[in-house]
């Protein structure tokens, strides 16, 4: 038997999948952990507990998150339900609207937003628009530039190419002849686009004659014919009750972009520059409208569009690229780059990160990293969950936090996985976050992470919060200390977590709206508990030109280097023992607990040779700060 000393100085690879068990010989391995549950990886490699979920309001049903940003100081959150959006600012319902959308459309809906206005699609929903005009909310149907009575949006010919139309007049009242089936009552009232002018259909005698009004004059003004000949340049609306409507959007390069319809899955509608409302295609100059479909060997439907260093369009099969510098119709180019496929059963919102575009692929296992290369000058998409593919469960929902670096990603399972992203060192890693219940919907808004979670049948409004270590957590605030706090409704009946007065007090049910303390306090946190764990990898030996796994070893000590910390929590196989802890004999009235930076050394017996059990694992419930930086260990191998 031979003694081996290991030291592990940081996480910075993440959890792990434990089908690299064996790979050792990966630099990943020597970084990375069995298992990291409800903790946040720091850049400089050490793990620290989460935060906390305080608890902002009770939803009656499930929703979907969407930030609202009118300034770097003015930001809005929008819960948005079934038939209504709720609208909250700093934490704080400000106003209720309400909205066209269904449940089932919900976790369909695309969304961006230009200066303040917030526009929405879905293909069975007629664009909206939500804006605030002093105190005062809205939502309203997005409306197309309307020019001397002409309509100016997306048109097309879904009828067959070769059919052709002709009119007895090109002014006033007119009547329309198409050589095929063409005309029928749904079309009544619609305006359609006639070689160079417009007209409204009035009345249709059949499928193939109908009388119209000319809105636009059919032919150029430097032509004198009184009646349109036989002419196969003729088209509908492109988004209508019948065709659908949107399914994506963007903005780019000032101008509107819609992407994906019902009847045209494939097709990229971009606006005039800077007028964002006018989708007149015109003669092809540089700020005029602009309209092409994605052709290629496989099913290109659109499933989301983001403006990055150029535009993105994320396919069921590919993923591409729209450039021009500046786009116009005559250098616009389209260029097909990676071929994963994302998901078009449910639009979750790729998010940007230090210049890469974040996304789910159409597996529902990977979550890829769609960068461009200026050795290739195009885009590749690198699987970032290769080495923690089990933690990827369709992901649903996303967003990413700038401030502590941090990308949430929603899985299916109800779990939240956090990417934490540092490209220009090399880190990518992964931890998982669970609560008790489900996590529903993410969103960034200003600084805070805003979820949406599913605890008992129940939906509520929860956010981080640094200075709270509990989930649906609320402070109860008295001026005169007292043992019995009232506690809110929606904690009735729970388990409790209770933290007074920086106290950690024993677990306790919330009973007829309150609580009772052994002690007097003046601050009480109450809310649920988690539990955060940490498990290393099973430890390996170097040899002269490899590095090989460890068969069978046993700890026998163990230094844990803590920092900023009030409890640890470990298990060496013999059940959780706490090696820092605050009984509640030490409490003494109108002080705090001073967290503690040191190295605690712990001893253990018994061998292992399972090499998916453990050395030890950190198990820690207790709502406080927690910081691990680095562990040193003495092995003994071979035996």
């Amino acid at each position: 038997m031979t003694n081996l000393f290991t030291a592990k100085t940081n996480f910075t690879a993440g959890e792990l999948s434990h089908d690299l068990l064996g790979r050792v010989d990966l630099s990943a391995y020597a970084n990375g952990a069995m298992e990291l549950k409800n903790v946040f990886i720091e850049p400089t490699g050490g793990v620290h507990r989460r935060r906390g979920l305080k608890y902002i309001d009770t939803l009656d049903e499930t929703g979907r998150l969407i930030n609202f940003e009118l300034s770097a100081l003015d930001n809005y959150l929008i819960v948005l339900h079934a038939g209504s959006a709720r609208i909250y600012k700093d934490g704080v319902f400000e106003a209720e609207i309400e909205t066209p959308y269904t449940a089932q459309q919900l976790k369909s809906i695309h969304w961006c937003q230009s200066a303040d206005a917030l526009f929405l699609t879905h293909q069975d929903v007629r664009p909206q628009k939500i804006e605030k005009k002093g105190n005062v909310w809205s939502i309203s149907n997005f409306e197309f530039l309307v020019e001397n009575g002409c309509i100016l949006q997306p048109y097309h010919k879904f009828c067959s190419a070769d059919t052709t139309i002709l009119s007895s007049c090109v002014t006033g009242s007119v009547v329309l002849k198409t050589s095929k089936d063409f005309f029928t009552q749904a079309l009544v009232g619609t305006q359609l686009k006639i070689a160079d002018g417009y007209v409204v259909i009035d009345a249709v005698a059949d499928a193939k004659s109908a009388t119209a009004t000319v809105k636009k004059k059919l032919v150029t003004n430097a032509d004198n014919q009184s009646s349109l000949q036989a002419t196969r340049s003729f088209w509908e609306p492109v988004f209508t009750e019948g065709r659908g409507w949107p399914v994506c959007v963007a903005f780019y390069q000032s101008r509107l972009i819609f992407g994906g319809s019902k009847k045209l899955p494939n097709t990229l509608w971009f606006s005039q520059t800077s007028d964002l409302t006018n989708f007149e295609l015109g003669s092809g100059y540089d700020a005029e409208a602009i309209s092409f479909s994605i052709l290629s060997d496989q099913s290109n439907i659109i499933c989301a569009l983001f403006a990055g260093r150029h535009l993105q369009v994320f396919t069921t099969s590919a993923e591409w690229m729209v450039s021009g510098d500046p786009l116009t119709p005559t250098n616009i180019q389209l260029k097909r780059q990676t071929q994963v496929g994302s998901p078009a059963r449910w639009y979750v919102p790729p998010i940007g990160i230090d210049g890469a575009t974040i996304f789910p692929s159409a597996n529902g296992r990977e979550i890829r990293e769609f960068l461009f290369a200026d050795i290739e000058q195009a885009y590749q998409a690198t699987d970032l969950s290769l080495l923690a593919s089990h933690l990827i469960d369709d992901p649903q929902d996303q967003a990413y936090d700038k401030h502590n670096r941090q990308a949430y990603i929603l899985m299916n399972n109800g779990h939240v996985c956090v990417l934490c992203s540092f490209r220009s060192e090399d880190i990518q890693s992964w931890t998982e976050l669970t609560t008790q219940g489900d996590f529903v919907s993410v969103c960034m808004s200003g600084q805070h992470a805003y979820f949406i979670t599913k605890r008992e049948g129940v939906y509520y409004l929860e956010c981080f919060d640094e200075t709270i270590g509990t989930d649906l957590s609320c402070m109860l605030t008295v001026q005169t200390p007292t043992d019995t706090f009232e506690v809110p409704d929606y904690l009735e009946g729970k388990t409790v977590k209770i933290i007074a007065d920086d106290i950690v007090l024993p677990d306790q049910e919330v009973t007829d709206g309150e609580i009772i303390l052994p002690i007097n306090a003046s601050q009480v946190e109450v809310g649920l508990g988690f539990e955060h764990i940490i498990s290393p990898l099973p430890p390996s030996v170097g040899a002269t030109n490899s590095v090989a796994p460890v068969s069978a070893c046993r700890l026998v000590k163990a230094c844990f280097r803590v920092i900023n910390t009030n409890t640890l929590e470990i298990d060496t196989g013999n059940g959780v023992r706490q090696e820092v802890s605050y009984p509640l004999d030490t409490y003494k009235l109108d002080s705090l607990i001073q967290k503690q930076t040191s190295d605690i050394v712990v001893r253990a017996l018994g061998w292992v040779r399972a090499p998916d059990k453990p050395l030890w694992r950190i198990i820690g419930e207790t709502p406080k700060p927690f910081k691990l930086v680095s562990v040193t260990q003495d092995l003994k191998i071979g035996g």
